[in-house]
């Protein structure tokens, strides 16, 4: 599993900083098209949604990120109108009334958690290339640094009702992770900010990565699955990999125009 995880993310990571680098806005859009679409995929399929309406939805997904490109911002009116169709189509979709909300939920959670979430990775590309990289490198390095400690010396529950295997040592790691990533990304980038807001940063994203974790570790519980696809040689699915971002990236976003982090 450790073999897998380090020669999946020796392959992909150097392939992904040059493509967020170096690559045009409409080849980032692209790259959010997928991951959106295949997350999409993997949260609705994990409620057991059958696949035309799955297919569908995931491609409605989509809708938000070209907004948020275009016009960096997601009018009410798109929101409006998914609510509109998903319970139109709920309407007429099946007889009676029962289960209606429980049937509406997965596509409106799915959208409010996914594609709007990693519209503001589009909102962060605009910003700089730089800082998309900091939020992907700041989360995954605060994961790696509480799996590898957690598995070493981890003792203490975190949340075992969630997510049995995450422990306090693992979540401290974590924030030490993810401060000490964020110090090594502010050297490499050059980013114009101190040091110690740096590691605040650093900590903070930590933090909402072990949330974010925790928020699909609790979707994933209550469908009693290990990890939301098998996309990734011993990463699991791609959700598995971006579910603290979802959490980290808005709050990076508002965070920059706080404190002009790049």
């Amino acid at each position: 599993m450790l073999l897998k995880r380090l020669i999946v993310a020796a392959i992909l990571l150097p392939l992904l900083y040059a493509y967020i680098m170096y690559l045009p806005d409409y080849y980032f859009l692209v790259l959010m098209f997928f991951a959106a679409f295949i997350c999409m995929e993997e949260f609705l399929c994990m409620y057991g949604i059958k696949e035309l309406p799955r297919h569908v939805f995931s491609v409605v997904g989509l809708i938000p990120l070209y907004m948020t490109y275009e016009y960096n911002e997601i009018p009410a009116y798109v929101f409006a109108a998914m609510f509109m169709g998903c319970a139109t189509i709920r309407l007429f979709g099946r007889k009676g009334p029962d289960n209606a909300l429980f049937d509406i939920a997965p596509f409106l959670t799915g959208l409010f958690y996914i594609p709007v979430s990693l519209s503001y990775f589009i909102k962060l590309r605009a910003v700089a290339p730089e800082v998309v990289l900091f939020l992907m490198f700041v989360i995954w390095g605060a994961d790696s640094a509480a799996l590898y400690v957690g598995k070493a010396v981890g003792r203490r529950k975190l949340y075992e009702r969630i997510s049995p295997n995450k422990t306090i040592e693992g979540a401290v790691a974590a924030l030490i992770g993810g401060a000490a990533s964020a110090v090594i990304l502010k050297i490499g980038f050059k980013f114009q900010i101190s040091y110690l807001t740096t590691i605040v940063v650093g900590i903070v994203m930590g933090v909402l990565g072990i949330i974010g974790d925790l928020i699909e570790s609790m979707f994933k519980r209550e469908r009693n699955i290990k990890d939301s696809g098998s996309s990734l040689p011993g990463h699991g699915g791609i959700l598995d990999k971006v579910d603290g971002m979802l959490i980290a990236a808005p709050v990076l976003y508002y965070l920059i125009l706080l404190v002009n982090v790049h």
